[in-house]
């Protein structure tokens, strides 16, 4: 064999020995890229799916806080508007839910409500306020305002404690039949409440009688 080549072959044995080692590393490097890519975009999927569950469970949150404060409100003017004749626990045992502007002018109220019956004789009637519907007029997280419609039954009756709590009729006598026959009248009530959030938590400032 010639010298030139022999020349020749190892040339060309170098030059293979070159092209094999470059494209070796391209399909390693591919190979890598391709293994690179799946994990970026399971990353950037799974940071997706979780602002998602972020967002969603924001609104949620939002939308429980909201539903909880339309109950708070509607809860408030069935107790409000139920009551029975010498008795204001309706409106005394919801004093930690107003603002202290609005608690303080019911008080005042109660107080003159009792001076004006101290020396009337007991009378035997009273009232049941029941939610109709409900819409919010606004709604920002601090501020709300709702208008509440109500059916309310007048009783010629009331619930009262002797020995137990029974019903009486409007002379006072136990009564033992079916309620719904001491009604006198039903009335259809409108109301508008404003209420605002002190500390975290909402309080009713506000509640006005709108005519029909």
């Amino acid at each position: 064999m010639s010298s030139n080549l022999k020349k020749i072959i190892i040339i060309a044995a170098v030059i293979f020995s070159i092209l094999l080692s470059f494209l070796t590393g391209i399909v390693f490097f591919l190979k890598k890229e391709n293994k690179d890519i799946p994990s970026q975009n399971n990353e950037q999927e799974e940071q997706r799916s979780k602002n998602s569950e972020k967002t969603e469970l924001t609104k949620k949150e939002e939308l429980t806080e909201k539903e909880k404060t339309k109950i708070f409100a509607e809860n408030f003017a069935m107790i409000y508007y139920s009551y029975t004749w010498g008795n204001f626990s309706n409106i005394e045992s919801q004093y930690h839910s107003m603002a202290e502007e609005m608690k303080n002018k019911e008080k005042n109220r109660v107080e003159q409500m009792k001076k004006e019956i101290e020396d009337q004789p007991r009378k035997y009637f009273s009232a049941k306020a029941r939610l109709t519907d409900s819409t919010f007029l606004l709604y920002n997280g601090n501020r709300a305002e709702m208008i509440i419609n109500l059916n309310i039954d007048n009783f010629a009756g009331a619930i009262i404690q002797r020995e137990t709590i029974i019903w009486v009729d409007e002379k006072g006598d136990p009564y033992i039949g079916d309620v719904n026959n001491l009604i006198t009248s039903s009335k259809n009530k409108k109301i508008k409440i404003d209420f605002i959030k002190i500390n975290d938590e909402w309080k009713i400032s506000g509640i006005e009688n709108i005519d029909e």
